[in-house]
């Protein structure tokens, strides 16, 4: 009888240990999402209207667009903590979501745009990390990102008498830190690889930019050009309310592979500042 009693005690002590272990295996993963916060800046706005296409403004796209990945992060994604620079049509100085991102802790820095090229038959996407490529000379583009400076009220004194105009304010950018580049690169590259498996469109991929709210953000930081509002079929994708969610879906499956795949808590990431 004494010995039932062991091997019965024994028999539910080992199953309470296997429990536990199995409990813990699979928490394990939620771990990577515990107060990841995630900063999701839709472009220009306000008096910025960004590009302009035949009928549509990049503010309000951008918006849609960002609005759309912000419910599927609070639906889907209950563990990682959503801060928006601006959900309405107004224009936030690029100095200021720079600010927001940071007095909100965040662990990384998505900026919604679309895109404009003089070729109209170029569409598809591509996705930026800070930096400038040797030897890049395509400053037109560039200087249309970092314009929205020009809103700004004493925007020379706030920047350092930096001028989005100049060739040479954009190469002043090779002088600056290349942190954060490799968790900016993960993230750029799921996403243009997520575009393509949804949309199936072209992908100009993962380039580098002096974009100066990658910059103030001061954190991991990607900025994302969604489509070409310069061609026709781009902007019926853009504007369509299945081809924003579309998009937002993509980068939603983009932040929560990258969160589980790096498996990195808000506390490393502070500790490679």
């Amino acid at each position: 009888m004494k010995c039932k009693y062991i091997v019965s005690r024994w028999i539910s002590f080992s199953l309470s240990i296997f429990t536990l272990l199995l409990f813990n295996s699979s928490a394990a993963p939620e771990a990577a999402y515990e107060e990841f916060t995630v900063i999701v800046d839709a472009g220009h706005g306000g008096g910025d209207p960004g590009t302009v296409g035949k009928s549509n403004y990049e503010k309000d796209i951008a918006l849609q667009v960002a609005l759309s990945l912000r419910d599927r992060l609070l639906l889907k994604a209950p563990n990682v903590r959503v801060v928006m620079t601006r959900e309405t049509d107004v224009f936030i100085p690029l100095r200021d979501r720079g600010i927001i991102a940071k007095s909100n802790g965040g662990d990384f820095f998505v900026s919604i745009h679309c895109n404009a090229f003089p070729l109209t038959e170029r569409s598809g996407s591509e996705t930026f990390i800070l930096g400038i490529n040797k030897g890049q000379q395509n400053y037109a583009r560039l200087i249309a990102k970092n314009e929205s400076i020009l809103f700004e009220e004493g925007h020379k004194e706030m920047y350092g008498g930096f001028d989005p105009g100049s060739p040479e304010g954009i190469i002043a950018f090779r002088l600056l830190k290349n942190a954060f580049r490799n968790e900016s690169s993960r993230l750029a590259r799921m996403i243009e690889e997520n575009y393509q498996t949804t949309l199936g469109r072209e992908s100009y991929g993962v380039k580098q930019a002096p974009f100066t709210v990658l910059y103030e953000s001061g954190m991991p930081a990607i900025l994302t050009e969604i489509g070409f509002l310069s061609n026709e079929n781009d902007e019926k994708l853009l504007e369509s309310a299945w081809g924003q969610d579309l998009i937002a879906e993509s980068i939603f499956n983009s932040i929560t592979s990258y969160i589980k795949e790096v498996r990195i808590t808000k506390g490393e990431i502070e500790e490679g500042r």
